[in-house]
């Protein structure tokens, strides 16, 4: 683990540890209501709400499978493409503004032998595929919930609503142009090695500028193969959005644990899709702290015992976060089928 990664691991537990020690707080002098909600506590939708959560991760894996090409399919175990959505689980979860799912991702594809010019492509489109259909989802549920929003939520977090708006729109045009504009990526590669330059004259530098080119332009034809495969990217998209459908309805199933049988689940729904887009502004590895604030200001409404709530938070980011963040690291840890036929090579 690199030193970065180990210091983002070292802020998400001391987060983690004032959040649970604020929620803890919030606890303390409620102990009748504790012990209501824990009698009402049906287990049942407890387990609903993790299959969920593993549901969503197995979608993401089709989803990757989709964009591959032909000869991908073929070469690619289903165990590397299974490892894929837990290494990113472990790249969001320990980077702010979740920056290292990609990367995570791209390192999970290559470990099954894919070269990593037609990994990137795919990852990326897959990236850009989720980020449009996050914010088509965040549309729908802000006008299905926006009265909602502002007649019970507290106002400070519909401020933060047109920033996660922004920062998404950002990165969705900064995908396109990483793939479909091949002269700016190249461009950006020489200005670079220019710098460098300055500062290092060895021969080994026009041969990293060189290799840097070709497996651009390696890149630029797969994004091309990917963009032009309309099955492709219908089938990832039909799973993306499945997959993201399993990922918000989550908390219902957790709220309904505890007895909240008349819970709207469209209006639950609605509100986690405005945490997810909400989180990716919070500069925290995981979103730590801000996520559980998030999800206390919109589910109040919703949760009226407020050790109920506490309960929900806990076992909600139980489920959502640090289920997969320990998933990732065994993904990382456990060494692909690919790599073990390589060992005993």
């Amino acid at each position: 683990m690199s030193r970065r990664n180990k210091l983002s691991a070292l802020v998400v537990i001391l987060m983690t540890g004032l959040v649970i020690y604020y929620l803890v707080n919030e606890l303390s002098g409620r102990g009748k209501q504790l012990e209501a909600a824990l009698k009402v506590l049906d287990w049942r939708f407890l387990l609903a709400a993790f299959f969920m959560m593993v549901l969503s991760l197995l979608l993401e894996a089709f989803a990757t499978h989709a964009l591959l090409s032909k000869q991908d399919r073929e070469e690619t175990s289903w165990g590397t493409l299974i490892r894929v959505p837990l290494m990113n689980q472990l790249g969001v979860g320990l980077t702010p503004f979740a920056t290292g799912g990609q990367p995570a991702q791209l390192y999970g594809l290559t470990r099954g032998n894919m070269p990593a010019s037609r990994a990137l492509s795919v990852i990326l489109m897959k990236f850009l595929v989720y980020q449009i259909v996050v914010v088509l989802f965040f549309i729908v549920g802000y006008f299905a919930a926006e009265q909602f929003i502002y007649e019970n939520v507290n106002p400070a977090f519909a401020t933060f609503i047109p920033f996660a708006i922004a920062i998404h729109a950002i990165v969705i045009v900064g995908i396109l142009l990483v793939m479909f504009w091949p002269a700016l990526s190249l461009k950006v590669v020489d200005l670079s090695a220019k710098l460098v330059s300055v500062l290092y004259k060895g021969k080994s530098l026009h041969n990293i500028k060189e290799n840097s080119k070709e497996k651009i332009r390696s890149f630029h034809e797969e994004s091309k193969r990917v963009i032009k495969s309309t099955r492709s990217l219908t089938v990832a998209t039909i799973y993306t959005g499945l997959q993201l459908i399993a990922l918000y309805v989550v908390p219902y199933f957790v709220i309904r644990a505890f007895g909240y049988s008349s819970a709207n689940p469209w209006m639950i729904i609605a509100m986690n899709i405005m945490i997810v887009m909400v989180i990716s502004l919070f500069p925290i590895p995981g979103g730590v702290g801000g996520a559980e604030i998030s999800f206390q200001l919109l589910f109040t409404p919703f949760v009226k015992n407020p050790a109920t709530l506490v309960l929900v938070i806990l076992i909600w980011r139980l489920i959502t976060y640090y289920f997969g963040l320990f998933a990732g690291i065994l993904a990382y840890v456990i060494p692909t089928k690919e790599q073990k036929e390589g060992n005993h090579a």
